[in-house]
């Protein structure tokens, strides 16, 4: 019964996190199966007792070493999220250097013409010298 009420709290303060907007939908629904789990718990010691027994270990450490295995698994799936939000942010911070740049001569090459107005007619009345193609 305690079990039960932990996993329905636990539930509860999950879908209080993700109404607030502090969880995403996919860690919303991997910790409500947490909670779930927790809660039926109980009703799965008179399958982990037969299951034990098979292993030839006490049900508190078939508990533990379950317990364990799913800790491990959300921190390699964590682990491979916040690669992938590093990986995102290189990229973004890379994009945004390439623009910087890009401005900067952009805003160089606005003042140059502006500084130099007479000689825009100029240019723009001279015929293109060819050269010769080698071959």
């Amino acid at each position: 019964m305690l079990l039960g009420s932990l996993g329905l709290l636990f539930a509860l303060s999950i879908v209080v996190l993700a109404r607030l907007q502090l969880l995403t939908l996919r860690y919303t629904l991997g910790w409500i199966l947490v909670a779930l789990t927790i809660g039926a718990s109980e009703a799965l010691t008179g399958v982990g007792e037969p299951l034990a027994d098979a292993l030839d270990i006490r049900p508190i450490e078939l508990l533990l070493g379950l317990a364990l295995t799913i800790l491990l698994l959300i921190a390699v799936q964590l682990s491979i999220t916040a690669s992938g939000l590093i990986q995102t942010l290189r990229t973004l911070t890379e994009a945004h250097a390439l623009t910087d740049e890009r401005i900067r001569r952009l805003e160089q090459a606005a003042a140059g013409d502006s500084a130099a107005p007479s000689a825009a007619p100029s240019a723009a009345n001279e015929k293109p010298v060819e050269k010769p193609v080698p071959s």
